[in-house]
């Protein structure tokens, strides 16, 4: 917790908003005395992913073949030296 006069509020308040944007809390002083405190504002987190709005979920893949099992055997024998 970082502390700063009124003095500083007024002429650096610039710097006090790189300390919040930085996850510091403030207290603002006045006569030696705390009278606020600045703290930062917390980020809104949803409480649950809505995987149905994802663009892997929303492509379109009707065009797509399917691969064979063959296919497939060929693919991971053909990258299975490379990795």
């Amino acid at each position: 917790m970082k502390t700063a006069t009124v003095r500083d509020l007024r002429n650096r308040y610039t710097n006090l908003l790189q300390w919040i944007g930085a996850g510091e809390e403030i207290v603002i002083t006045q006569r030696g005395r705390p009278i606020a405190r600045l703290i930062p504002e917390k980020a809104e987190t949803a409480d649950q992913v809505d995987w149905s709005r994802s663009p892997a979920i929303q492509r379109d893949r009707s065009g797509l073949s399917v691969l064979t099992v063959e296919a497939s055997e060929s693919i991971i024998h053909d990258a299975a030296g490379r990795w």
